[in-house]
């Protein structure tokens, strides 16, 4: 929650930076029906995804912070080197939140996470919850249309483009380097000396001969 919150202040606009604080602080659905769906704590949350493969778990915290420097900084140099006019508070805003709600669809457990049941997953759950507490369209868009051309709501600003594909690099990144490192972890090499090859096959060492 705290590096969330620092990324927040890169919101200018006060109004809308402490609806996306409280929003963090706080993000227990409105709607009465989906409360008593279990919330797993920032710290721990995540989601299985794949990038045409295997499955590999991702940090929801990471995933996040990465994506919002990503796109603020991608605003700032679209800005200075094309003159676009970027609205770096609903990018910053969107990226924070875009993801938010999978705190309520997925929960940690010890072999993994688990999907919770709930009905709707992250994306419908995050928009709808934008737009009961009142946050601007172009947020709610940004937000809804995360996905590309091959979700429900394509992209039609360049603050959701922007947002859209980021999302996409980062997440080839995350994919293949998490796989790479969990094909690593699931392949360690022990390495033994003359000693403990001797003991392994029941030899006696020189120390143990003497």
């Amino acid at each position: 929650m705290k590096e969330f919150i620092e990324l927040a202040q890169k919101i200018k606009d006060k109004e809308l930076r402490e609806k996306v604080i409280v929003y963090i602080k706080n993000p227990q659905p409105t709607h009465k029906d989906f409360k008593k769906y279990p919330k797993e704590k920032y710290e721990t949350a995540g989601a299985p995804f794949s990038a045409g493969g295997p499955s590999v778990e991702r940090d929801l915290i990471k995933h996040t912070v990465s994506l919002t420097e990503l796109c603020f900084e991608t605003a700032k140099s679209l800005e200075k080197n094309f003159g676009l006019k970027i609205n770096s508070d609903y990018i910053v805003a969107a990226a924070l939140l875009h993801d938010i709600m999978k705190i309520y669809e997925w929960k940690k457990t010890k072999s993994g996470f688990e999907h919770t049941g709930v009905m709707l997953d992250h994306s419908f759950l995050g928009v709808a919850e934008l737009y009961q507490r009142g946050f601007p369209e172009e947020i709610i868009h940004i937000v809804a249309s995360h996905f590309g051309d091959n979700g429900p709501t394509p992209p039609r600003s360049y603050e959701a483009l922007i947002l859209h594909y980021l999302d996409t690099m980062l997440s080839l990144v995350e994919y293949h380097y998490l796989g790479v490192k969990r094909m690593h972890d699931q392949s360690k090499i022990m390495l033994f000396d003359e000693d403990m090859i001797k003991k392994l096959i029941g030899e006696k060492t020189e120390k143990e001969s003497e």
